[in-house]
């Protein structure tokens, strides 16, 4: 499937196919959501931002050039935005594939990396060589951490992206290292719209992780361990719409993963923490019965999370077709809508 290899993701028209366990694929656009979801259903947005999360710096012990990219949020929020997971890349930027890179520079725990003369980071450990755990030092760190990182973007875009590029319109707290992209198309109108056809609108807050490595090996290790919190009000919402009958729709695969977490327990207990949840064929949701996603790779984990929602042979006819039609990948790409039932 051809990706999308620019960051104009309001101009023009996003695709949406429509999968389903009894319907042949369906192919609509994102804009016709109200007419295909329900009144009551409960569509579940993440409200998280996406901070620039790729670091160029220098190692202090060794002085050897480096990338460092953010892969997952440690939190709490509470405690400022110091403490993150992290993968290390050798020197080069975006314009490089990432499996073509060179090895990144050895690590050991307590050594620092320099940014900038007011922004450094501290290995707190290291893992499997290049997954790292960081604690950012420096005063005024957001305003450091916004001046001297870039968005994390790959080979296959055209342009350099700025840091609006990977905003949606629900974006609250910076907790995220790439986007949760599902939610690019959306616009206040089309909010609007949602809401006169009766269908409700719920947040929760989710730090949407790195997506790629270049290395298998690491890839296996996704998804990190991730921050999430699902306020009080949006699970009352879902209890509100299981009792109407309605259906709960997760927009991305981030806002499935928050919502799911906070399910896993009865009494609701695990609202917010660090969730290790991976669904897929043997482990579906207790309480999603929609995804809203983009148009993923076979291999990749976020494909292994849709046959939580149907079954792999399903999806593969379903992506097939959505490629002979020329459908859009990656997260600036079309859309597709999974029911499970």
């Amino acid at each position: 499937m051809i990706p999308a290899r620019h960051s104009q993701r309001r101009l023009g028209k996003t695709r949406l196919m429509v999968l389903g366990q009894h319907q042949p694929p369906q192919h609509e656009l994102v804009e016709d959501l109200p007419a295909i979801l329900k009144p009551f259903d409960l569509l579940i947005v993440n409200r998280s931002a996406t901070l620039p999360s790729s670091f160029h710096g220098r190692v202090e012990r060794t002085g050897e050039a480096l990338e460092i990219r953010l892969a997952s949020f440690q939190g709490p929020l509470a405690e400022g935005l110091r403490d993150w997971a992290a993968f290390s890349f050798g020197a080069g930027d975006w314009r490089m594939a990432t499996e073509e890179r060179g090895p990144p520079p050895p690590l050991q725990k307590e050594d620092r990396i320099i940014f900038g003369p007011d922004l450094a980071a501290e290995i707190l450990s290291v893992t499997e060589g290049r997954l790292l755990h960081i604690r950012f030092q420096g005063p005024h760190l957001e305003q450091s951490l916004y001046h001297y990182g870039q968005p994390i973007q790959y080979s296959y875009l055209k342009q350099a992206l700025a840091i609006w590029d990977q905003q949606t319109l629900f974006a609250g707290p910076p907790i995220s290292t790439e986007p949760p992209s599902a939610a690019f198309p959306f616009s206040w109108d089309l909010v609007l719209q949602l809401k006169k056809r009766g269908i409700h609108l719920a947040t929760v807050l989710h730090g949407a992780g790195l997506s790629s490595t270049g290395s298998e090996r690491l890839d296996e290790l996704l998804p990190l361990p991730e921050s999430y919190e699902v306020p009080w009000e949006t699970l009352r919402k879902v209890q509100e719409t299981k009792a109407r009958g309605g259906r709960v729709i997760a927009l991305g695969t981030s806002a499935l993963r928050a919502l799911e977490s906070a399910f896993q327990v009865d009494d609701f207990s695990r609202h917010r923490g660090m969730t290790t949840l991976r669904l897929g064929a043997s482990m579906r949701p207790r309480i999603t019965q929609g995804l809203i996603t983009g148009m993923h790779e076979l291999g990749t984990s976020h494909r292994q999370l849709l046959t939580a929602f149907l079954p792999e042979k399903m999806l593969a006819a379903g992506f097939a077709e959505a490629e002979r039609k020329h459908y859009r990948s990656h997260e600036y790409g079309d859309l597709c809508l999974l029911i499970s039932d």
